[in-house]
């Protein structure tokens, strides 16, 4: 199934003229709407004699390739929530509570990750 980020106009317009010219040459009505139409699409195009159609199935084909995470980049310049989720996705380690030593009189809470003693 393609992702909803991959399917904008470029997509549709290669998938709604690969169609076209599939059905012209083979005769192989294959509906949008369905489920597989992607896998259809790409699989027939695969087969076809004309250059043309095998080159807009292995277009689309590119287009729906699930495209590679991007390379963890260092959390220099962003926010601090941004920075929190960059070291979380990053850090490799599980998180154990720490020992707090506490005295008697005095409340500790937590807020917001960090120790306040009070």
């Amino acid at each position: 199934m393609i992702e909803e980020a991959q399917f904008n106009r470029v997509t549709l317009d290669c998938m709604t003229a690969l169609r076209r010219r599939l059905k012209q040459d083979q005769g192989v009505v294959i509906r949008l709407g369905e489920p597989d139409a992607l896998q259809r699409l790409v699989e027939a195009s695969q087969n076809s004699a004309d250059d043309v159609i095998r080159k807009l199935g292995s277009q689309l084909a590119d287009l729906i390739r699930p495209s590679a995470p991007p390379e963890s980049e260092p959390a220099m310049g962003q926010g601090a929530i941004a920075a929190r989720q960059y070291h979380a996705r990053t850090s490799r380690h599980t998180l154990e509570p720490e020992s707090v030593p506490v005295s008697s009189g005095t409340s500790v809470r937590i807020y917001r990750g960090q120790v306040i003693r009070g």
